[in-house]
């Protein structure tokens, strides 16, 4: 009997047909370009740019391989969807692309296969009504999985050297440059039309360069095994002006994409360790990264619901600064971060949490205005993975489901990872007075205004005692200079 599978943007792993026992004589594979799949969230032209040009390439793969394929067209996914016939679809992990696969009357689900841990085995991994920790799951997944391990012992002794992986940026390390990705012709045509469709979108797209085929995806793994993730380890933590790169793997669009497995980029980079060609805290920290934490997101995501991404514990309702979207801030370590952003879709994760979010935290703005920015602007994002991270991490919106604190600090710890303090306006030095880092006083001001909520947090408790000991003055003063910078709305 004739069968249609729908495949989403991101499905493009030959897993999906593989699993799906596709019959190239009587089944239909469906690829649907929508307008409600770009404008859910203001994505960034250049995650949409990467979306449809590895779709149209893959849709092209398939039709040269005489596979029965179908282009579509349309304003909404459920229109294009709903006139075809014995549709089967794998089941997205957002929700909001769930609720749209339930309207329709006739869909067969499938579970998809790109990930370690399935929904209902995430049931028993975060039970409700008990704390979460990710440490104890990536444990039970090294083990299960058989990855980085000695019989039942962990390669090396320890299952995370997560210490050996946060070296500052005490100088300016040498690293090799990620491989160059050439655009073609269908790429071509597909910024000339995102351009066109989505004008008012944001982001840049001269500087695209990322993997739209899974052959150009393989050779960028490969390039990054071989020359970049030896030296990811120690500086994975650094902030570096002019180095938006640094030995990150830029991997993580393709993996979302399905150009690559999780399990087969895992795989690689243990290879490469067990060959001795990579540093053990570098392969490590790479791999808790993917089976690790990336899949943890996703647990936490699928167990708390489509609900998540309202939660305001600390009730934090300030809007969402313009300069989030042009950079125009003289806050020297915001610019450049976001300026980064603009051009390339793309920060890594500790200029996304120790900067962007916990400015965002500190000033009180909402974190429903944060993770739709967050959805909006990497090449990288899915709901899935953005609500976890900025709800739970980095805005502490869910109270301590996700995370045990939260991930604030003042200037120091950032003029501790990074040089961008050198060239700043303010002076991470001064704790207060006009020239003081804007993060030293609203960090003293968050304490101040959430004490409540946090004093029977165990790791806050050594920050509330410094605050509750300094003097009246001092508080009163440094309250008063934090409310001048929320009110700025800058």
């Amino acid at each position: 009997m004739k069968r249609s599978l729908f495949l989403f943007s991101y499905q493009l792993h030959p897993q999906y047909l593989k699993i799906f026992h596709i019959d190239k004589d009587q089944d239909t594979i469906y690829f649907v370009d929508s307008d409600d799949q770009w404008t859910y969230y203001r994505f960034h032209k250049q995650r949409i740019i990467v979306h449809l040009s590895s779709y149209y390439h893959y849709y092209h793969s398939l039709k040269n391989q005489g596979y029965h394929v179908e282009w579509m067209q349309h304003a909404s996914l459920i229109q294009a969807l709903t006139s075809i016939e014995n549709l089967f679809a794998y089941t997205p992990t957002n929700f909001y692309e769930l609720g749209w696969l339930h309207q329709l009357t006739s869909i067969t689900l499938l579970d998809d296969p790109l990930f370690f841990v399935t929904p209902s085995d995430w049931k028993q991994l975060l039970p409700v009504q008990q704390s979460w920790k990710l440490d104890p799951i990536y444990r039970q997944l090294r083990i299960k999985f058989n990855i980085l391990m000695d019989d039942r012992l962990p390669v090396g002794g320890k299952f995370s050297y997560d210490t050996e992986n946060r070296k500052p940026a005490t100088h300016t390390p040498f690293f090799v440059a990620p491989l160059a990705i050439i655009t073609d012709h269908f790429t071509e045509t597909i910024i000339e039309s995102v351009h066109q469709r989505f004008p008012d979108h944001p982001g840049k797209t001269d500087s695209f360069a990322y993997p739209v085929t899974r052959d150009e995806a393989l050779e960028f793994l490969k390039h990054f095994i071989e020359f970049r993730l030896p030296t990811f380890g120690d500086h994975q933590d650094a902030m570096i002006d002019h180095q938006p790169w640094m030995s990150h793997s830029l991997i993580s669009s393709s993996l979302n994409l399905g150009l690559l497995s999780p399990k087969e980029v895992i795989l690689e980079a243990e290879q490469a360790y067990r060959q001795g060609l990579v540093p053990l805290a570098s392969v490590e920290g790479f791999i808790r990264q993917i089976l690790g934490w990336r899949e943890y997101v996703r647990g936490i995501y699928l167990q708390l619901g489509p609900d998540y991404i309202k939660e305001n514990f600390l009730n934090h309702h300030e809007p969402l600064p313009d300069f989030y979207y042009s950079g125009d801030t003289d806050k020297y370590c915001l610019s450049t971060t976001i300026h980064e952003t603009i051009d390339h879709g793309y920060n890594h994760h500790i200029q996304r949490l120790m900067v962007l979010s916990n400015y965002a935290s500190l000033k009180g703005i909402s974190p429903q205005a944060l993770q739709s920015w967050f959805n909006e602007m990497y090449i990288d994002s899915f709901e899935w993975i953005v609500a976890p991270n900025v709800i739970g991490m980095g805005s502490f919106a869910d109270g301590g489901k996700m995370s045990t604190k939260p991930y604030i600090s003042s200037g120091a710890y950032i003029q501790k990872m990074s040089n961008y303090c050198q060239s700043c306006v303010y002076k991470v030095a001064l704790k207060s007075g006009e020239k003081a880092c804007p993060f030293n006083i609203l960090y003293w001001d968050y304490l101040d205004r959430h004490k409540d909520a946090l004093k029977n947090n165990p790791r806050m408790t050594m920050m509330l005692a410094v605050w509750n000991k300094m003097d009246s003055t001092t508080k009163e003063n440094l309250k008063k200079e934090a409310q001048i910078l929320i009110q700025k709305h800058e």
